[in-house]
């Protein structure tokens, strides 16, 4: 199933898995996101912004565009994910928008709310996975760093997640109890979420400011 693919700015990958971008994918940059996806050499099939972070303005206006006023409600980053549902699809995934401005951050996961959450959020820092009641990691090194987080500010989730130097046994995941920098100890790594709750896992990757 193809699916929408936010590209913004701030706090960006270096690279993104071979393969992650696909044929019907339809990927929408907001603002300096067009920039992101230059340099990941991500074709963008729509922009949305006000122009004020992008470095590639005179270019932009070649491409399919939607300008917004540069004073507004919404971020660039709810335009491009409001623009994701109003086109009809189920599923999102965000390249970018994780570090910088921590209002932005925390902006960003407010959307969560409203929209979803995404299924895949790569950031210079880490590779965030959604998990929908069950998923296995699999291809794991024991020892490999992990966070757990729930995919909401509001709701609660409750995790069970056994193959770690700290296992977790149907453990209230909130935001005042995270569960940050546990390890794996196997090749891979069963998640469960109970009730079909929702849950972030994150993954640190190699990419760090200096």
């Amino acid at each position: 199933m193809s699916k929408a693919i936010i590209c913004t700015g701030g706090g960006a990958p270096s690279s993104i898995p071979s393969g992650f971008v696909e044929k019907d994918d339809f990927v929408i940059a907001a603002d300096s996101g067009y920039d992101t996806a230059k340099r990941l050499g991500i074709p963008v099939h729509l922009w949305v912004g006000d122009y004020d972070s992008t470095l590639f303005s005179q270019e932009i206006q070649q491409l399919v565009h939607e300008r917004s006023p540069r004073d507004k409600d919404e971020s660039d980053t709810e335009l491009a994910i409001k623009k994701a549902v109003s086109l009809g699809y189920a599923s999102y995934c965000i390249i970018g928008g994780g570090g910088f401005r921590m209002d932005h951050l925390f902006a960003t996961f407010s959307l969560f709310e409203q929209y979803g959450p995404p299924e895949l959020w790569y950031t210079a820092y880490e590779m965030v996975h959604l998990v929908r009641g069950y998923h296995r990691f699999e291809s794991l090194k024991a020892g490999r760093q992990v966070s757990f987080f729930p995919a909401s500010f509001s709701r609660d989730v409750y995790i069970t997640a056994k193959q770690l130097q700290w296992p977790l046994e149907n453990y209230r995941l909130s935001m005042d109890s995270l569960s940050l920098s546990n390890r794996t100890t196997d090749s891979f790594l069963d998640v469960f979420a109970k009730q079909g709750g929702l849950l972030f896992v994150s993954f640190p990757v190699a990419d760090k400011l200096r």
